[in-house]
């Protein structure tokens, strides 16, 4: 037996890269299939070699065990990553602030630092720029400005990618595997245009895959999306998944103010200066959301 971990999941076979690097082309154990947690990209698992790997050929294998989870995204489906990025596009298809919000809730819910990316940047003109600062600030959450055309902010990208696991996640057309060709050319990741006549972007990812980069980090390349709906979360801790609310949590007239109409709610009083009213807006609207 030997540990490894999910690489990629796709027509029930996983490819399991154990601690060595070596890769195995895997079923699940029959106890495994029957059970209600399903093997995804990410997952520690313990796994009985049938066939060994050699040189560049695959090995064989048999996935026995599934090791606990520190964390799990279930959109798409992935576990045990350090950081999840945002990435969006500033234009082709526009920015959609309150997916950036969605998707940090979801970090922010399983305990994950969240870094923003702001993907062609060559489409807008320099001073732009300078608005969307204006109009985010203040903003929980640190904001990289790239473009995969012109190499502005890959260089800072791929340093926040050193060293760790990070999941990529946004709607399709961002740029997001673009943006990770640049940082690596080698990976060759299938990239597509916008649809002009519906203003999204084409699905070229179609799973989820944990790719290995040169600096010593990992990322998941995740399928994009347009929509993203929250699981297992509750109204009452809603608050707690956006941090420039929890920080005011203390300064509130009631321990359990939602930060709606409560009276003496600290919200209102922070509104502008260390809250942005945008945030402030996705958050009545995911309340209303959850407590339909």
């Amino acid at each position: 037996m030997r540990q490894g971990k999910v690489i990629k999941a796709a027509g029930g076979f996983f490819t399991v890269r154990d601690q060595a690097g070596s890769e195995y082309l895997c079923r699940a154990r029959g106890a495994l299939k029957k059970g209600k947690r399903a093997l995804i990209v990410g997952d520690e698992v313990i796994f009985e070699s049938l066939k060994e790997a050699t040189g560049d050929s695959s090995g064989e294998g048999v996935v026995e065990k599934v090791l606990p989870r520190a964390n799990f995204l279930p959109r798409p489906p992935v576990a045990n990553v350090d950081q999840v990025i945002v990435v969006m596009s500033l234009k082709k298809p526009d920015c959609d602030w309150q997916m950036i919000s969605r998707i940090a809730v979801m970090a922010e819910k399983e305990g994950l630092p969240v870094l923003v990316c702001l993907n062609k940047t060559d489409l807008i003109p320099p001073a732009e720029t300078d608005k969307l600062n204006e109009l985010i600030d203040p903003f929980p959450y640190p904001v990289i400005y790239t473009s995969a055309l012109s190499g502005a902010g890959t260089a800072e990208l791929k340093s926040r990618l050193a060293g760790c696991c990070s999941a990529l996640a946004g709607p399709s057309g961002v740029g997001k595997s673009t943006l990770l060709n640049f940082i690596q050319p080698g990976l060759s990741l299938q990239t597509g245009a916008v649809s002009e006549k519906i203003g999204r972007g084409k699905h070229t990812t179609r799973q989820a895959a944990l790719l290995p980069l040169d600096n010593g980090g990992s990322v998941v390349d995740t399928p994009g999306f347009t929509r993203l709906d929250f699981q297992n979360l509750e109204p009452e801790s809603l608050a707690a998944c956006f941090p420039e609310l929890e920080a005011l949590r203390g300064r509130c007239g009631f321990r359990d103010c939602l930060h709606l109409e409560e009276p003496n709610c600290a919200v209102s009083e922070e509104l502008g200066r260390t809250l942005n009213p945008i945030r402030y807006e996705h958050y009545k609207y995911f309340m209303q959301e959850l407590s339909r």
